[in-house]
């Protein structure tokens, strides 16, 4: 397994947090959270050198945690599980590929 460079994980994952809160802000939560994940992803890759794909996945690993600790703090009632399991299993995957696509490039430029 590749080394991970823990600074510029922890620089992609606020970097993303931070997108993302402002997207939210703005009105384009889904989206935002998207695009925070990639912009993290390719700053971590980038700052890292080495492993971009890596170090993106990584970051939108983080950040699927991050998003599970918030979600689980509130109290919310579903009244379809397989619908919600499947809307979050999806949002995971996306997550994933954005924050591989982000590393992925900022090894490529």
């Amino acid at each position: 397994m590749p080394e991970l460079d823990v600074r510029a994980l922890a620089a992609g994952v606020s970097l993303s947090v931070v997108v993302a809160i402002l997207s939210f802000f703005l009105g384009f939560p889904a989206i935002g959270t998207l695009v925070a994940i990639a912009v993290g992803g390719y700053i971590a890759g980038r700052m890292a050198g080495r492993h971009g794909l890596y170090h993106g996945a990584m970051v939108a690993v983080l950040a699927i945690v991050i998003a599970s600790i918030a979600a689980s703090a509130g109290n919310t009632n579903v009244t379809n599980i397989l619908a919600d399991t499947l809307t979050i299993v999806l949002s995971d995957v996306l997550m994933l590929l954005c924050g591989s696509a982000g590393g992925w490039l900022s090894t490529r430029t």
